[in-house]
């Protein structure tokens, strides 16, 4: 598994002269597959390498070829429809043959439009545990600190103009025990909580409506008057709300992969933005990051040696979790009209959700002797752990 170490270092000229030759080096190669209609890699060497290396004597062929593989991955993004355009200081890729990282002795060693460059780096207490992965890949950037308390932030640690630099380490992951019967838990993402759990555990939401709605207020405020000033105020706000959403699904997923369970499953959600839906039922269900929260449990329970299952998501918030068959949902709230069963909407789907990952999990592999359901001769028949859920035709 690979984990980023993420640390700040001093500006260097070198090095944001490099950054800025690499981002022309990209921007090139979309202007030629934009032209030429492809994000292929092979086809964008063939047309415009020879052309891009006279063009940036000083750029090293390996990072030519970085720039290259960059914008073929931003055509392929926009299926070129469009020309993305890439930033002067945005971050730069550099693969193993441009770059050597000596965690241990504490520096890299990097290609620069000036040669190599040893780049002295202190690993941060919290990242130690990773200084001894293999190192894959690095990401520079330039970091700019605010115009305003300009002075203050210089004498601060981290703060200023600098660079930022991404370490991404390869690591083994810890081993995966498998448990005769493993402890599932099934986790409902919705509107009304972000994330439900089948062990009745809410993370409830009204907080976080509450703050999403300020912004909303605010951005409606902000664009409605239409000035620069506004503009600047809408793209600062909008860096606020994606860190706090962000943090939130961080602690979400924190608390879960957290929880006493050796599986974890999960809906395979594709949210679809529909027009009978209405469009403040659209902001809603595409307001939060749920795809976020998904990738952020999936690393987090990789890390503790857990599993994160997929189950289909067709009728887990109509079906009894009771009796398998469907019921009716009415708001917050679902109720089977076949055993009466009665609770939170989100609680049952969250069971339905458990249940079908058990169903998974559970399966015997074909070379076990005992198959569930059967009589094996030895003694009293199987039990078969998960029984189908039995559809009515009931909506």
């Amino acid at each position: 598994m690979q984990r980023t170490v993420t640390v700040h270092v001093r500006k260097d000229d070198a090095i944001s002269r490099t950054i800025r030759m690499f981002n022309d080096c990209t921007n090139f190669f979309l202007e030629v597959g934009h032209k030429n209609r492809t994000w292929s890699k092979r086809k964008l060497q063939s047309i415009g390498y020879h052309e891009a290396r006279e063009r940036f004597p000083g750029l090293q062929s390996s990072l030519v070829q970085g720039a290259r593989d960059c914008a073929a991955d931003m055509l392929r993004r926009e299926r070129c429809r469009t020309l993305p355009v890439k930033k002067p200081y945005s971050s730069i890729r550099y693969n193993q043959r441009t770059f050597k990282a000596f965690l241990d002795s504490g520096y890299l060693s990097v290609s620069t439009v000036d040669g190599r460059k040893r780049i002295p780096i202190r690993i941060p207490a919290y990242f130690e545990k990773y200084k001894h992965g293999r190192v894959v890949a690095l990401r520079l950037r330039e970091r700019k600190g605010k115009r305003r308390g300009r002075k203050r932030e210089r004498g601060r640690k981290g703060g200023g103009w600098g660079l930022t630099i991404d370490i991404i380490v390869d690591i083994d992951p810890p081993p995966r025990t498998a448990p005769a019967r493993p402890r599932v838990v099934g986790v409902d993402r919705g509107i009304n909580n972000i994330a439900v759990t089948s062990d009745n555990t809410f993370f409830n939401s009204r907080t976080i409506k509450k703050v999403r709605g300020r912004y909303a207020y605010l951005r409606r405020r902000l664009q409605s008057v239409g000035t620069r000033s506004a503009k600047r105020k809408l793209k600062s706000l909008s860096g606020r709300e994606r860190r706090f959403q962000t943090d939130v699904n961080h602690r979400i997923s924190k608390e879960i992969a957290n929880m006493d369970a050796n599986v974890i499953v999960l809906e395979n959600l594709h949210f679809r933005n529909g027009k009978r839906k209405g469009k403040d039922f659209n902001r809603k269900q595409g307001g939060w990051a749920f795809a976020q929260l998904e990738a952020f449990l999936g690393y987090k329970c990789e890390a503790l040696g857990k599993e994160v299952v997929l189950v289909p998501p067709e009728y887990t918030s109509k079906m009894c979790s009771r009796c398998g068959r469907l019921g009716r949902r009415k708001g917050h709230r679902f109720r089977c009209p076949f055993c009466g069963l009665e609770l939170n909407a989100d609680l049952n789907g969250a069971r339905n959700i458990a249940r079908l990952g058990s169903a998974l999990t559970g399966r015997l592999s074909v070379n076990e002797p005992n198959v569930a359901g059967c009589d094996t001769g030895h003694g009293t028949p199987v039990e078969p752990s998960y029984k189908p859920p039995v559809s009515t035709g009931g909506s």
